[in-house]
C-alpha cells in the first residue's frame, strides 16, 4: 500500500481528466492494490485479474471498510460507489506510482532483457559487468531482486505493478543500474507501466507459453512491445535470431546494436577453444579484437556473455577495460550450473531448459564439452502447454546418449501422463522412465563414468516441486551432490 492521507479530488486531479464531484468530500488514506492490505478509509485499485478474481477482490476490500474504489472498464460494473472509473487504469497508475515513490526509474539506468531464454543468465551477467567497471548494478527477475548474492525471492519474472515500483524505489538508494529481465507475461498484462527503460536487450524467441499466448505470431509481438517502449535510448539485439530483423523493423529506438557470430554484427564473436573447463572467445568491436577466457558451458552462453558486453560497450564503457572485466564472470544459479566434483566423477550440470529450444541448445553445447557420454534427467511441466512434451521426449532421445524421463512439477497432472506424452512416438527400450526425480538423478548420476557428463533439466534454481497444488521442497543441486558424495563412498 502506498500512503496518500489527501483529499481524493485533489490528489487524483492531475492523473485524470473528468473526476465526479463526490471526490471531493473522499480523504484517502493509502492507495492499496492488494485487497488484503485494505484498512478504514483507504482507496483500492481494482487491477486486472487474469485469474478472473476481481469479484472477490473487490467483496473483499468493501468488507474491510474502502471509502473508494478505483477501476478500469474491465470492472465497471463489479464496483460499489463511490467509484472512480479510468479507462486506461494500468498506465495511469505506472505513471502515479512512479511519481509518487520519487522516480526511482530516472535515477538509475534501467536495461530490460527479454526474450524465449538467456534472460536470467544475461542479466547477471550484466550485473556483474557493469559492478567490475565500478557501476553499482542490481539484479531483477525470476531468481528474486537485489544484489546477487542476497536476493530477494519473489517467485516471478515480473513483479505486479505496486511491488514492481516500490521495489525500484528501494533498488534506486544503493545502485546506479538495474538489470531486469522482462517476461511476455508482464509486457502483455500492462505490469511494467510507468517504467522508464534506458536500453532493451533480445536473446532469442522459441515455443513457449502458447498456452497463454496461443500462436508465436502473438508470443512474439508481447515481447516486441519492449522495444516499443517511450523514450527507448538503444536496443540491443541478437543478429543470429530468426525474429531479429521484425523485431528491429518495429522498434521506436534509434540507436540499434546487434551482437553476434555473423560478419554484420556490431559485437561480433568467434570461439577460439572449447575444453572440459568452459570456453575461450574472441570478441571484436569498432576495429578492435580481444580474447577472453571464461569458465562457462555453452555456444548460447556466448551469446549471452556477448549481450551483456553489447550493453555495457553501449552504455559508453571502454572496449578493452569491458573484456577485461568478463573475467569475473561467474555462473547463474541454474542455468548452466556446475556441481562440484571430485577427480574421476562426471561433471553434473543443472540448466533451467524447459522447452524444445532451450533443451536442445543445451545439450548440443554440453556435446563441445564431453568426450564420453551425454547422460540427461528431463520431464515436462504440468498444466502447460502439451505441445512441447513429444518435442522435448524426440529432443532428449536425439541429442543425449541415456536418457531418463521423469517428473518436473506435475502440478494437477499425472506425472506418468506426461511422460507418457514425451515418449510416446520414440522406440520402445531405448530410454528409462523413472517418475521418482530424485531416483531419475540418482540413476544418472551413478551410471555415468568419469568421461561423461550428466544434464539435469528443466527446474534449474527452483528449489521446489509443485504437486497436486502443493509445493514440496526439492532441489536438483541438493540431491545431486549428494549423489556424487554417496558414489565416491563406495
Amino acid at each position: 500500500m502506498i500512503a496518500i492521507h489527501a483529499n481524493a479530488f485533489a490528489f487524483f486531479k492531475p492523473w485524470v481528466a473528468k473526476l465526479p464531484p463526490a471526490l471531493k468530500d473522499i480523504t484517502i488514506n493509502n492507495l492499496c492494490f492488494d485487497s488484503r492490505q485494505v484498512t478504514p478509509g483507504d482507496a483500492f485499485v481494482v487491477m486486472p485479474s487474469v485469474a478472473g478474481q476481481q469479484g472477490d477482490y473487490i467483496k473483499s476490500a468493501q468488507d474491510k471498510g474502502a471509502t473508494l474504489f478505483i477501476c478500469g472498464e474491465d470492472a465497471s460494473a463489479m464496483c460499489p460507489q463511490p467509484c472512480l472509473l479510468i479507462p486506461d487504469l494500468q498506465q495511469v497508475m505506472g505513471a502515479l506510482l512512479q511519481q509518487t515513490l520519487g522516480n526511482a526509474c530516472h535515477q538509475m539506468a534501467l536495461i530490460g532483457i527479454t526474450g524465449t531464454n538467456g534472460k536470467s543468465s544475461i542479466s547477471f551477467y550484466l550485473a556483474q559487468l557493469l559492478n567490475e567497471l565500478n557501476m553499482p548494478c542490481a539484479v531483477m527477475g525470476t531468481l528474486g531482486y537485489g544484489d546477487m548474492s542476497a536476493l530477494t525471492v519473489t517467485g516471478m519474472t515480473t513483479l505486479p505493478l505496486e511491488p514492481l515500483h516500490l521495489a525500484l524505489r528501494e533498488l534506486s538508494e544503493r545502485y546506479q543500474a538495474i538489470a531486469m529481465e522482462v517476461s511476455s507475461h508482464g509486457l502483455e498484462q500492462g505490469r511494467l507501466a510507468g517504467v522508464s527503460f534506458n536500453g532493451a536487450i533480445f536473446s532469442n524467441l522459441s515455443r513457449d507459453h502458447l498456452d497463454y499466448h496461443g500462436d508465436m505470431a502473438a508470443y512474439g509481438a508481447a515481447k516486441a512491445k519492449l522495444f516499443q517502449w517511450p523514450n527507448l535510448e538503444f536496443a540491443i539485439i541478437n543478429m543470429d535470431d530468426d525474429f531479429a530483423a521484425d523485431l528491429a523493423k518495429s522498434t521506436r529506438c534509434e540507436q540499434v546494436i546487434y551482437y553476434g557470430r555473423g560478419a554484420a554484427a556490431h559485437l561480433k564473436f568467434s570461439f577460439e577453444k572449447i575444453h572440459g573447463q568452459g570456453m575461450t572467445l574472441l570478441f571484436s568491436w569498432q576495429g578492435c579484437s580481444q580474447v577472453i577466457e571464461l569458465p562457462l558451458y555453452g555456444e548460447f552462453n556466448a551469446y549471452n556473455v556477448a549481450a551483456a558486453l553489447a550493453c555495457a560497450l553501449q552504455m559508453g564503457f571502454d572496449f578493452t577495460a569491458a573484456v577485461k572485466a568478463l573475467r569475473v564472470l561467474q555462473g547463474v544459479p541454474g542455468r548452466m550450473q556446475q556441481i562440484p566434483a571430485r577427480p574421476g566423477e562426471p561433471l553434473v550440470l543443472i540448466d533451467y531448459a524447459h522447452t524444445p529450444d532451450a533443451l536442445q541448445q543445451a545439450l548440443q553445447a554440453v556435446r563441445q564439452h564431453c568426450t564420453g557420454k551425454i547422460h540427461l534427467v528431463v520431464g515436462c511441466g504440468g498444466d502447460r502447454d502439451v505441445g512441447k512434451r513429444p518435442l522435448m521426449g524426440e529432443i532428449a532421445l536425439h541429442y543425449a546418449d541415456i536418457v531418463f524421463y521423469t517428473s518436473d512439477n506435475p502440478r494437477t497432472e499425472s506425472p506418468q501422463a506426461i511422460c507418457a506424452q514425451m515418449t510416446a512416438h520414440l522406440p520402445t527400450g531405448s530410454f528409462h522412465i523413472e517418475l521418482d526425480r530424485k531416483k531419475a538423478i540418482e540413476a544418472a548420476i551413478n551410471m555415468a563414468g568419469p568421461t561423461d557428463l550428466v544434464v539435469i533439466a528443466g527446474k534449474g534454481h527452483e528449489d521446489y516441486q509443485e504437486i497436486k497444488g502443493h509445493r514440496h521442497y526439492f532441489s536438483d543441486e541438493t540431491v545431486a551432490t549428494a549423489a556424487l558424495k554417496l558414489g565416491a563412498s563406495r
